[in-house]
């Protein structure tokens, strides 16, 4: 295990996107499903901004070939549409972003690319044909180098109403134990079994606490507890070697849950517990949900909203009373 005196300060993220977004069909025939907006910014932002405020510096972002320039066109606009932009008087509109991208280093890479390029630096990707989590992430190891970074799943927005930002709690689970840390997420015991399952120990400071182990998607009634692994994590860089020694699962993916495993019985896993709001906008239902937050805390459009939803939810009430199933 790093000992703590070693431990190197968290400024690296790494976000996976390379999911093809089919549950959005046949709008991401046209781009990144982390591009989509949610309220008036796309999800890709709300993950940025929330690691500026972690004080994270420099970004991975991994997606594919077919993304590929939507990311681009998104990092790096073309020109001509600032200018056009600037020319309408409405610069002011991308304050937000400008900022974000102002304190941010951001690259982006394909997985399934044979070689890529970090500052100059040729790597080879030697799990260029592989599937599964941990190959997405084992293509960011000439990026990560020898620091810790913090994983995000691309399409999974977890926000604190307070404002504070989940990827420093992270960190700060971190700075305590030098563990690899994983959120862990509360959820009905009816439901852990289509999930995975955490064997805690125990607690470490306000959040955080010792991961024994986790078991994916555990049968009904054996669950160890009710807290499954998901949407954020932080690895250092031995990661990749444990990645390495990994093997496939019968469908041929590596799993991220599979090295978790590993690692934790060797005593160096905990979870940091998020008791936040949560969203799976890689789902119709959490995209929909989002949106509807996110609106309603928009204080220029957060009336109109709120009588809105109350019109299309008194129709839906009244739609579903008068169905033949009901009567």
């Amino acid at each position: 295990m790093e000992r703590l005196e070693n431990k190197k300060r968290v400024r690296k993220a790494m976000v996976l996107a390379g999911g093809l977004g089919t549950r959005f069909l046949p709008v991401t025939l046209a781009g990144a499903k982390e591009l989509i907006a949610i309220g008036n910014k796309p999800i890709l932002m709300y993950h940025l901004k929330d690691l500026v405020n972690a004080g994270i510096e420099d970004v991975l972002i991994i997606g594919n070939t077919l993304k590929q320039d939507s990311f681009v066109n998104f990092i790096n606009p073309p020109q001509e549409y600032i200018e056009k932009v600037i020319a309408s008087g409405k610069l002011n509109l991308l304050e937000e972003y400008q900022y974000i991208m102002s304190k941010l280093k951001i690259t982006y890479i394909n997985q399934d690319d044979m070689i890529h390029n970090f500052d100059g630096e040729i790597y080879e990707n030697p799990d260029f044909q592989k599937m599964g989590s941990s190959a997405a992430i084992y293509a960011g190891k000439g990026w990560a180098k020898d620091e810790p970074f913090i994983v995000v799943n691309g399409d999974d927005i977890c926000i604190y109403e307070d404002g504070k930002s989940v990827a420093k709690e992270l960190i700060e689970v971190y700075n305590l134990t030098g563990d690899y840390i994983i959120y862990g997420r509360e959820v009905s015991r009816d439901e852990i079994y289509k999930y995975s399952s955490m064997i805690l120990g125990d607690s470490v400071g306000y959040k955080g606490v010792k991961m024994l182990d986790v078991i994916e998607k555990p049968e009904k009634g054996t669950e160890p507890s009710n807290i499954m692994g998901f949407a954020r994590y932080l690895f250092t860089s031995n990661v990749f070697d444990m990645i390495e020694k990994s093997k496939p699962r019968t469908n041929g993916e590596y799993c991220m849950t599979d090295v978790i495993s590993d690692r934790a019985k060797e005593g160096g896993v905990s979870a940091c517990i998020f008791d936040g709001l949560y969203f799976d906008c890689g789902s119709i239902t959490g995209y929909t949900l989002a949106n509807a937050y996110f609106g309603l805390n928009d204080s220029d459009s957060s009336k109109n909203i709120a009588e809105g939803l109350k019109r299309i939810l008194q129709k839906y009430r009244e739609k579903h009373e008068n169905s033949p199933e009901n009567k």
